[in-house]
């Protein structure tokens, strides 16, 4: 019994321990500072539409380079963003990008182009202004 005990204690103990020092599958996000922001735009890609870089506002002065992820629900008529969350592990390395006017942008690869569809803010239902990398308003937009 004493052995039994032993041999699935030991392996036990050691994935804690891992866990606790932020190794392993069961680590813990120490010191991670989370945030959640709402998207405000879109731009999609002209080489690429199936490419969109959605925009959160933003009071700092740069961002990391994968610090953000949201969900994307897609359906013939419509692309749903959730919510954007922000993981920001101080004293990690970082990739920094810069904020245009007071936003950062997160890109995500669509299942197809987003063609006609239209993109809506899944939190409130509001549909979000789509740009061109120009800025340049694109159909459908509540703004056209």
């Amino acid at each position: 019994m004493l052995v039994a005990v032993t041999v699935l204690g030991v392996p036990l103990l050691l994935c804690v321990g891992a866990s606790r020092l932020g190794l392993g599958p069961f680590a813990e996000d120490a010191g991670v500072v989370v945030t959640q922001h709402q998207p405000q735009e879109v731009r999609v890609s002209e080489a690429d539409p199936e490419f969109l870089a959605v925009g959160v506002a933003w009071s700092e002065d740069g961002y990391c380079s994968g610090q953000f992820s949201l969900p994307v629900t897609e359906t013939p008529t419509e692309v749903r963003l959730g919510t954007v969350t922000s993981r920001v592990h101080p004293g990690g390395a970082c990739a920094g990008l810069g904020t245009s006017n007071g936003m950062a942008w997160e890109t995500v690869r669509l299942g197809g182009p987003l063609a006609n569809r239209v993109v809506v803010r899944d939190i409130d239902g509001a549909r979000l202004p789509v740009y061109d990398e120009s800025r340049r308003p694109v159909i459908p937009s509540p703004t056209s």
